[in-house]
């Protein structure tokens, strides 16, 4: 039985913020806080500004794991510059790119905050403290 779209998408989604969690902490804080409100920006700016503001604030390990993360739909979108790619889309298919990456979003979304509530249940387990000060 073949995976569906969204399972190959959650996949690597998985898989690239799994990496993304291996760097530094600042790093890691940017990323996750960014990854947070793409979906939202996507939804209200539209996928072309959300991706111009992604490369003007240089979160190109973000649009990087987007676009691998779309690419498991589209495999042809591994190996272009989304920018470029989404300003020359007919209407139509600019309006599917945009649902498949609102949904990819969501799948690094998804990802990131699982990640950090891990991060937060090891800190409590290893620092009691912790838990005890934000009750």
């Amino acid at each position: 039985m073949s995976e569906t779209r969204s399972q190959k998408m959650a996949q690597t989604a998985y898989e690239r913020v799994n990496e993304r969690f291996k760097g530094s902490e600042k790093d890691v804080k940017e990323y996750t806080t960014f990854a947070k409100k793409f979906p939202a920006l996507v939804h209200t700016c539209g996928l072309a500004q959300a991706l111009a503001f992604a490369k003007a604030k240089d979160h190109s390990d973000y649009l990087d794991d987007l676009r691998e993360v779309l690419g498991e739909i589209d495999n042809s979108l591994k190996k272009v510059d989304l920018i470029d790619y989404t300003n020359r889309l007919p209407l139509v298919d600019y309006m599917r790119l945009s649902r498949d990456a609102i949904s990819a979003a969501s799948w690094l979304k998804r990802y990131v905050e699982a990640e950090k509530a891990v991060e937060k249940a090891n800190r409590d387990k290893t620092d009691p403290r912790s838990s005890a000060s934000e009750g």
